[in-house]
């Protein structure tokens, strides 16, 4: 079909003295003659005049500061990596025509440039850069907030645009759209007015052709991955049947639900293909709050799906409709599930003793500070006093205060409303406080709180009062706050840099959890239970780990814990082809320190600095050499997309990838 078929006419170049006059009457509030300016250009004006833009605007208002910058980016982290390679493979077509290539948010935020470097400069006179906004309420009248406003392909040539310093441009957009059909962003292509050509709308059709196969082609694996590690799993342990959602909170699958079931909560399976459920919508890991689920369903039956810090959606697991079965079974913390069914496995005095004082804590409605070293389980004991405690059938709502830079850190704890701030959603958004409200907050690593964010957590838990972001009403929150910390607090408070009156309302009680090395006798059954899980997921056959291997195990010093020798076998496990695991398959990193000697505990701050160096030029070195597509530098280095942006925030290396993104070549 004919692309112009989409959308309005196009603009004629050789008017634009009458367009010029037709604006000029349309602002002294006069007719516009007719057959003069398009359809959708005179539509766009009046929705300017309407609210206000200055027709005397010379260029966009300043870009967003660069932290607020790279979260966007982070927020739409998959749009933009589907979109560098489109950027690139236009990259010869627009440097040859003087054009650049623009690509935005669902706002009109710019999120990433491409093109002749000419033209480029040039831009940066009205403020066609990143971090700019340039919808329509905005700018006026262009092609990417007009694609916005009207949700189809346009271009706006020269004189059509609503404001007059942004005249001596051209430009020429489409909206970018999930498989859904949700809008994501605008791509756009534009130039000086003396650069128009017509073709410039089909290259911006194409490229977001390409945009949206690679989005379609992306959903489809973490659909699959979703199913996979969900339904397959899950189905078998449900009697009452299981419902699949994916990160947007829609529902993509369903088995052995009762029809009588789905119809008393209204969904009609041959119908209903967007039913969704917005408390499972995924930005940056959200997890769903009690307060904004649907009546009809229960949090104790929700399964968030998480691959490493990606939430890949959400299994809703019903209970068996008998009457004489209860939804779950009764929690003992000797053997308490997480959230993904791993339970705390040992029988040492030390792992007993920690457990014992669990039962002691689940009884007590107060905060509880969990310490331990990286990888000990301090989730899985923080979920097991919940699931013991007065409030557990009320939410559990994890967040890691670690993992996230602090704009997106205070969005997520305390939640915003509509428009407040660049990039927010337009339903607004609830935040972890408010969603673990009759239940658990959870917060890992609360000891990289930032400290200007305390005062304000502090507030909240002493008075019971929340503001979200941008909002002037008060919401009242009432939940057990469960805190962990592998940092020593009390040295964080006497180097100021966390304070004082927090850290004694966040420890009211304490428990330790102890570190691998301390209770090495409970590594066999710590194997024996791993072994059997990576078998029953892979459907591998289950293989024996050999005397040597155990005794490996138990003289290694585990610096990862229980993580760490979860790992270890599952990668054992999967790379063994026999029928059992001998010394030969140990990873390098245990098999030399079997044959150290006298083997020296790393201990200097120098070399861990020497270490951290190694991976910040690492990670730069791999930025730079795929020209800043993350999904590509993540495969490079062997870590998820997700830990490569954490490593972006720690190191601060947001200015090598906008340099290696701006640098990448011209074919």
């Amino acid at each position: 079909m004919d692309p112009s078929a989409h959308f309005s006419s196009s603009p004629h170049p050789g008017q634009a003295h009458e367009v010029m006059a037709a604006w000029d009457r349309f602002l002294r509030g006069a007719e516009v003659p007719p057959n003069v300016v398009r359809d959708v250009i005179e539509r766009s004006w009046s929705r300017c005049h309407s609210a206000g833009v200055d027709p005397e605007r010379s260029r966009a208002q300043e870009p967003a500061p660069p932290d607020d910058l790279t979260s966007l980016q982070y927020r739409y982290s998959d749009l933009v990596d589907a979109s560098l390679p489109a950027m690139a493979q236009s990259h010869r077509v627009l440097s040859e025509s003087g054009t650049i290539m623009i690509l935005t948010d669902p706002t009109g935020v710019i999120l990433e440039t491409a093109g002749d470097p000419i033209t480029l400069e040039a831009a940066q006179e009205v403020r066609l850069v990143r971090g700019a906004n340039w919808n329509e309420l905005a700018c006026g009248t262009n092609a990417i907030g007009t694609a916005l406003s009207t949700g189809e392909p346009v271009q706006v040539h020269a004189a059509e645009h609503f404001c007059f310093g942004i005249k001596p441009w051209s430009c020429s957009a489409t909206v970018v759209r999930d498989p859904h059909g949700e809008v994501l962003g605008v791509l756009d292509v534009s130039g000086l007015s003396g650069t128009f050509h017509g073709h410039f709308l089909a290259l911006a059709l194409m490229a977001a052709g390409r945009i949206e196969e690679h989005l379609a082609a992306h959903e489809m694996k973490l659909r699959y991955d979703l199913l996979e590690a969900g339904l397959r799993r899950l189905s078998k342990i449900s009697p009452g049947g299981v419902l699949v959602f994916d990160r947007k909170g829609r529902l993509i699958d369903l088995e052995s639900v009762p029809a009588r079931f789905l119809a008393a909560i209204g969904i009609d399976p041959t119908a209903d293909a967007n039913y969704t459920v917005e408390a499972f919508r995924s930005d940056s890991v959200r997890q769903a709050g009690g307060a904004t689920l649907p009546e009809w369903l229960r949090p104790e039956w929700i399964e968030p799906i998480v691959r490493g810090r990606e939430r890949l959606g959400t299994v809703v697991v019903l209970p068996d409709p008998s009457p004489r079965k209860s939804v779950r079974p009764s929690v003992d913390p000797a053997v308490a599930t997480s959230g993904v069914g791993a339970p705390i496995i040992g029988s040492s005095a030390a792992l007993q003793q920690a457990v014992q004082k669990a039962r002691q804590l689940a009884n007590l409605d107060v905060s509880v500070l969990i310490q331990g070293e990286t990888g000990v389980g301090k989730e899985r004991f923080a979920r097991t006093i919940h699931e013991a405690g007065a409030r557990k059938n009320g939410p559990f709502v994890a967040l890691n205060c670690g993992g996230l830079p602090r704009d997106i850190l205070v969005s997520e704890l305390f939640g915003y409303v509509e428009g407040a701030f660049t990039g927010a959603k337009r339903s607004g958004m609830i935040g972890k406080i408010e969603a673990a409200d009759g239940g658990t907050l959870f917060l890992d690593e609360i000891g990289e709180m930032p400290l200007e964010v305390q005062p304000v957590f502090l507030r909240i838990l002493e008075g019971g009062e929340l503001y979200r972001l941008g909002d002037s009403k008060p919401r009242t929150v009432a939940f057990r706050l469960v805190a962990a910390t592998n940092k020593d607090l009390r040295a964080e408070v006497a180097a100021g840099r966390f304070r004082q009156d927090l850290f004694y309302r966040v420890s009211v009680t304490a428990l330790r959890v102890p570190p691998l090395r301390e209770r090495r006798e409970d590594i066999p059954a710590l194997v024996e239970y791993f072994s059997s899980e990576v078998s029953r997921r892979h459907g591998a056959p289950m293989k024996r780990f050999e005397p040597e291997v155990l005794n490996a195990f138990e003289s290694y010093a585990w610096p990862g814990n229980v993580r760490e020798i979860r790992n270890v076998v599952e990668g054992m496990v999967m790379l063994t082809t026999g029928e059992s695991v001998s010394v030969a398959d140990l990873p390098p990193d245990i098999e030399s320190s079997l044959t150290a000697a006298n083997p020296q505990p790393v201990s200097s701050r120098a070399s861990v600095t020497n270490l951290e160096v190694v991976e910040r030029d690492a990670i730069s070195a791999a930025i730079v050499t795929c020209h800043g597509n993350l999904t590509l530098a993540a495969r490079e280095l062997n870590v998820s997309k997700s830990t490569l942006y954490l490593k972006l925030e720690k190191y601060g290396l947001s200015e090598v990838l906008h340099g290696a993104r701006a640098a990448r070549p011209t074919t």
